[in-house]
């Protein structure tokens, strides 16, 4: 999990045990939370800025070490306090909880029922019938779903026929699938693929063709799911290098992408070189920074993007005529 990721799990736990726990001292919590005393009073120092919109004095968190390395904590009773969703946030929790019901492999489907149907009733019927009036579909074919699902329930081996758009080309391959995962609106099959041997992830609407074989999976027990803190798509050492600049505005950009390198530029910019399992995600991330960032190489990938940057100018263009 990345270093901020982590920390804002930690503050979200650590501000309930401080309210808990008054006066604990600050080499009890830095033991109980696994942290060094030194990031645990960055952590503290963190909660300055954070509480209720409006930012003045009482809407922020205040939290004080006295005497002894005690540790005091004001201004956090609202963050115990039961949250109350809109209408909008619970239609949308209805659906994302709708569409994880759809997916094979779910570990407890029925606790998951029970969780709509609770949230169901506090959203009232406004709510519930909003939510059942859209429609999740899966970009997958539903015989992609039908059979990783048949394979899950039955622990059995799937042979896949995937397509690798950063090669352009098609390969075969044996998996012994342990679960299925929706990230970013995508479907992905997460299983141990035997043709690497190691745990590899597949986006559901790239498997050409599939076949449960009539062979028992065989996870390996040292074979661990992936950290979804760090994304669904994990670079391989043979996936295509990109070489990437970005202006002192998109540092960011190394710290939230896996990457084989960085190179300090004048004015505060960054040269970073990294896989692209998904040269389409790199291509919208570029289009997203618009000035601050360009693909240095590989050319092929930098004249794709200014080719689909040109091509949305001239939908715009279209519009404003339009209008």
């Amino acid at each position: 999990m990345s270093g901020a990721a982590a920390q804002v799990r930690r503050l979200l736990n650590l501000v309930p045990y401080l309210l808990e726990h008054e006066g604990a001292k600050l080499t009890e919590v830095a033991a109980e939370f696994n942290v060094s005393e030194k990031q645990l009073r960055k952590d503290l120092e963190t909660l300055w800025m954070c509480g209720l919109p409006g930012g003045l004095p009482d809407d922020l968190m205040e939290a004080h070490i006295g005497e002894g390395g005690t540790i005091h904590l004001e201004n956090a009773e609202a963050i115990v306090r039961p949250l109350r969703f809109s209408v909008r946030e619970a239609v949308a929790l209805l659906v994302a909880l709708r569409a994880l019901a759809q997916l094979p492999g779910v570990a407890d489907r029925d606790a998951l029922l029970r969780a709509i149907a609770k949230l169901e009733e506090a959203a009232g019927e406004r709510g519930a019938q909003a939510s059942q009036r859209v429609t999740v579909a899966f970009e997958a074919r539903a015989t992609v779903l039908d059979r990783i699902r048949q394979a899950l329930d039955h622990g059995r081996r799937l042979r896949l026929e995937y397509f690798v758009p950063s090669r352009d080309q098609v390969t075969g391959r044996d998996v012994d699938p342990m679960r299925v995962i929706l990230s970013d609106g995508h479907a992905y099959l997460e299983g141990w693929c035997r043709r690497s041997e190691a745990v590899r992830t597949f986006r559901l609407s790239r498997i050409v063709a599939i076949e449960v074989l009539d062979v028992a999976a065989e996870v390996p027990e040292a074979a661990e799911p992936n950290d979804l803190d760090e994304g669904v798509l994990r670079p391989a050492a043979d996936d295509p290098l990109v070489t990437l600049e970005v202006t002192r505005h998109a540092r960011w950009v190394a710290e939230n992408y896996p990457n084989e390198g960085v190179e300090e530029l004048p004015e505060g910019g960054l040269r970073i070189a990294l896989r692209a399992p998904d040269q389409g995600r790199i291509l919208r991330l570029v289009l997203r920074l618009g000035a601050d960032g360009r693909i240095v190489d590989p050319p092929a990938l930098a004249d794709q993007v200014r080719k689909t940057a040109a091509e949305a100018l001239a939908l715009y263009g279209d519009v404003e005529g339009a209008a």
